[in-house]
């Protein structure tokens, strides 16, 4: 900014960090609000369109999405978005790009990967693995949405560090000039000043002076991506190389696409995955379900929550290849992300229970009603789980001891669930201890309590697409409540889905467990089998922060050899599951070579580390869950990574 100011000859600087650098600026310059905006007017500072600078892998399809649409939003709000899709050092570029750019009235892009092959430390190869003769390309979408692409051919940061000396200057642009033509299909060079850790130079309009008095044929412009595509668009030649979809240096061995680093910090992409899931899956087709019955569309939290999450998908975040502060920080934006999420989620849930009529089961007589919402646009047959509060102590007009003695005397009844038409529903209720809890009325003060809950497990069918059902728990003693609730009584078949010991079966499925933990899976419909499926497998990793790379010649350790203690963990006629404990010897680290490595800063692919001769024994328990009316078999995973 000083640089602008000082400078009218300074014309325009590019932010690749996106508009969530200009936040994190004014949280602590907000006096400069005023000046930001004029330089953004003025098109002197270049924000956007995207939000953050993103990977395109790690994060899910909707973030995308959103990071387009509240970068060009935040950037429209300080006056300007510049219309160029910049992908200057995302880990390779989604095949949709084309298309959604297109669609957000953007038709040109500038990349850095995933074209020719990128190594150690932005080293750009001159190999032939390149899938353009020129830096200038077309990029086509699956669907033929086609868009002017750009690759920084010699990285972005060809142009960096301009020397004002005539001297130096000279040495400088005979060789950035000929790099630069060696790929340019126009008479256009493009020179990117700058790359991430690189200071603004400060004496560009020096160092330019200084070029164009050593070429006086050559017109050196301190330009714009606006201006420089304008030029391009206009002299393009007709032999244009057409790209298509992913762009992930296929043509290369594949290491330096850095797609490695979906491996790195694991719990940060569980954590991601978590709250994406909360936000799509949940709590806005809740909140659009809500809204269609009167409520509120909340877009404030929404906005809130997305931008907490995608404060975590910049390219060297969400790939865990940051430092441990970054990660540290991360971990807590997640926790406020899902936190925000959950909140939507509770107040859809609650608005549902205000506004749909459940007066037909006579509440008033010991009958507890309640909701299973299905927030997908498919049908869904599953096995739905649920804890209900059936009574309440209110702390309010009375001791806590005498509260907590009425939870401990209290005798719940024996629970049957039933449909809205009176239909008995398959399923158990599981009485609960008491225990403490609280609720947060909009109208007073909170509201403490001893309450006694129930587990309610029940089988849902074909439940319709973005729709509300109503249960309800009849008391099985009370035969008033049973004759004003129950219409019709289907009788439910119990049958349990084992055919034998470990072998559990339904209409689609068989599932045999074997004795090293694996299981055969045979498809009913199409008589395919797959043969020990959920094989485990440990490979150790001696590459660094970005790449994941095993010791060479080492063979992975797999379950094929171990054996599981099995068990059968439950078998009713709506699930049924089976547990296996697979212990395996895993080395404890890499030997003694690896840190001498890495303190030498041998490239990963040149390491000769392996495993250390030291094991323990790892359990790992994989617990395999069928149900009667599920079309694919569930699987749960857990262990103590020592």
């Amino acid at each position: 900014l000083d640089t602008l100011e000082r400078d009218p000859e300074f014309k325009s600087f590019h932010l690749d960090g996106q508009t969530i650098m200009l936040d994190d600026y004014l949280q602590v310059r907000p006096e400069r609000r005023e000046l930001v905006e004029r330089l953004v007017k003025e098109k002197r500072l270049y924000i956007g369109p995207w939000y953050i600078l993103q990977d395109e892998w790690l994060t899910g399809s909707e973030s995308n999405l959103r990071n387009l649409e509240t970068g060009m939003r935040e950037a429209k709000g300080y006056g300007n978005v510049s219309r160029v899709g910049y992908f200057p050092d995302s880990f390779g570029n989604m095949g949709q790009a084309p298309q959604i750019l297109l669609d957000a009235g953007i038709d040109c892009a500038a990349f850095g990967r995933g074209v020719k092959p990128t190594g150690f430390n932005n080293e750009v190869s001159d190999g032939a693995d390149f899938a353009s003769r020129y830096s200038e390309m077309f990029w086509e979408s699956p669907d033929g949405s086609r868009i002017l692409g750009v690759l920084f051919a010699n990285w972005y940061s060809n142009g960096i560090e301009i020397p004002t000396d005539p001297e130096e200057a000279k040495k400088y642009w005979e060789k950035k000039l000929a790099d630069a033509m060696k790929f340019a299909s126009t008479d256009h060079l493009l020179f990117m000043n700058g790359c991430d850790h690189q200071p603004v130079q400060t004496d560009l309009t020096d160092a330019l002076k200084t070029a164009a008095k050593l070429y006086p044929d050559i017109d050196f412009v301190h330009s714009d991506f606006t201006g420089y595509m304008e030029c391009l668009k206009q002299e393009l030649k007709e032999d244009l190389a057409v790209i298509r979809g992913e762009l992930r240096s296929q043509e290369t061995d594949g290491w330096y696409t850095l797609a490695n680093t979906a491996s790195s910090r694991i719990y940060l992409k569980q954590m991601n995955a978590r709250c994406e899931a909360l936000f799509t899956r949940a709590a806005e087709p809740l909140a659009a379900m809500a809204h269609d019955r009167g409520m509120e569309y909340p877009h404030h939290l929404f906005d809130y929550g997305w931008k907490n999450l995608m404060q975590n998908h910049p390219h060297d975040s969400i790939c865990g290849c940051s430092v441990d502060e970054v990660h540290r920080e991360m971990a807590a934006r997640f926790e406020k992300a899902e936190q925000v999420a959950l909140h939507i989620i509770e107040e859809c849930l609650a608005w549902f229970s205000a506004h749909v009529d459940t007066g037909k089961y006579a509440a008033g007589e010991g009958a507890v009603p309640f909701l299973v919402i299905n927030p997908t646009g498919f049908y869904k047959s599953e096995v739905t789980q649920l804890k209900l509060i059936v009574k309440k102590y209110p702390f309010q007009g009375s001791s806590v001891a005498a509260c907590l003695e009425q939870a401990r005397q209290e005798q719940l009844p024996e629970y049957r669930i039933v449909d809205s038409d009176g239909n008995e529903v398959m399923g158990s209720v599981e009485i609960l201890p008491y225990a403490f809890g609280y609720d947060l009325p909009k109208d007073r003060f909170r509201n403490a309590y001893f309450g006694r809950s129930v587990k309610v497990t029940l089988e849902t069918e074909r439940q319709e697409p973005f729709s509300v059902k109503s249960y309800c728990l009849v008391p099985v003693t009370e035969k008033a409540a049973e004759k004003k609730t129950v219409k019709t009584v289907k009788t439910v078949k119990a049958e349990s889905l084992f055919t034998s010991e470990y072998v559990m079966e339904n209409e689609w499925l068989s599932c045999r467990i074997n004795e090293n933990g694996t299981v055969d899976i045979t498809h009913k419909p199409s008589g395919r089998i797959y043969r020990e499926a959920v094989m485990l497998e440990d490979t150790r990793d001696i590459g660094n922060e970005y790449i994941y790379f095993k010791p060479v010649g080492e063979a992975p350790i797999l379950s094929r050899d171990a054996r599981a203690a099995l068990a059968r963990t439950e078998d009713k006629p709506y699930r049924a599951a089976v547990q296996a404990r697979v212990t395996m010897e895993i080395p404890v680290s890499a030997d003694d070579r690896l840190q001498q490595e890495i303190h030498d800063l041998v490239e990963f692919r040149h390491r000769k580390a392996g495993s250390s001769t030291q094991t323990l024994p790892m359990t790992i328990t994989v617990t395999y869950i069928l149900e009667r009316a599920g079309k694919g078999l569930k699987v749960e995973v857990d262990f103590d990574n020592q």
